[in-house]
């Protein structure tokens, strides 16, 4: 168990330092926009996911260079503190690029839904580095178009059984009004496509009792319990599919003997939700 410890410490070392070293393996030029990725961050090594990410997206972009940003401020003094490494907020990185000559950016972000992350730690942030022309690719579900074509990425993963078996997607959840309007306007998507198919979230609406209480009136005798999260982190280890009394594993267990089956990666790495970052990474170089 220590070898396998140790081991999982240095990959995730290993990812962190080729994400945030200010260069990429692109011989890039600063007379094409930068590209900015721009995530909450996790200090877990779920961390793997941005670097499939961004092979991602240098398949897609080949000739761009590719940057990092983090806009947790949490999650970026953790990883200082437990791993020496240092993210960058968004600031940080479109002042780096600026310094090495480019002069249009163009920043996607990775988050869910346009809420409150989205708003002060990518839009508003976005604009404070005069004479940098800034383009934002917009976050997973931020208009009717994305939800459809979220749903159609995800329906390919549901089991073919809807009968017996019920699927929770779990989101973090947002403050804000216009993030939680998103998340509750595609849980209606959902249930109305897929009556055994829920989406809850750890923090806000759609509520853990809500969704539970639904799942109690399927019927189902097996639930999936599945991340709605770029990086399935510390919230699916320990709130989703943790052994504490109060995950959600553990209630669904306390309301029946569930077979329970837990997905343990993010969607970064569905293939169907990557296309649609990308396309919206795509939209925004194609504004310049």
């Amino acid at each position: 168990m220590k070898k396998r410890l140790k081991f999982t410490w240095l990959s995730l070392a290993v990812v962190l330092s080729l994400i945030i070293s200010p260069w990429t393996l692109n011989a890039a030029s600063p007379t094409k926009p930068a590209i900015v990725l721009a995530a909450f961050g996790t200090s877990t090594a779920a961390f793997e996911t941005y670097s499939h990410f961004e092979l991602e997206v240098k398949k897609r972009f080949p000739d761009h260079e590719i940057r990092w940003a983090f806009t947790s401020h949490k999650v970026r003094r953790k990883v200082a503190r437990e791993k020496r490494q240092q993210l960058k907020d968004l600031p940080t990185t479109l002042r780096d690029l600026k310094a090495a000559g480019y002069s249009r950016v163009a920043v996607q972000s990775l988050h869910i839904v346009p809420g409150a992350e989205w708003d002060k730690k990518v839009v508003q942030e976005s604009r404070k580095i005069p004479g940098l022309k800034v383009a934002l690719g917009k976050p997973l579900l931020s208009d009717n178009k994305d939800q459809e074509l979220v749903l159609r990425a995800l329906a390919r993963t549901f089991p073919k059984d809807l009968r017996n078996t019920a699927v929770i997607l779990v989101g973090h959840g947002s403050p804000s009004p216009v993030g939680e309007k998103a998340y509750l306007e595609f849980a209606r998507r959902l249930s109305s496509r897929y009556p055994n198919v829920f989406l809850g979230t750890v923090e806000g609406k759609p509520t853990r009792k809500e969704v539970m209480a639904a799942v109690k009136k399927s019927g189902a005798n097996t639930v999936v319990l599945r991340p709605f999260l770029f990086v399935a982190g510390e919230h699916v280890a320990k709130d989703i599919l943790g052994h504490d009394p109060e995950s959600w594993k553990s209630e669904l267990l306390k309301q029946k003997a569930y077979r329970i089956e837990g997905i343990t990666r993010g969607l970064g790495y569905q293939e169907g939700i990557v296309a649609i970052f990308l396309d919206h990474l795509a939209r925004a170089l194609e504004s310049f």
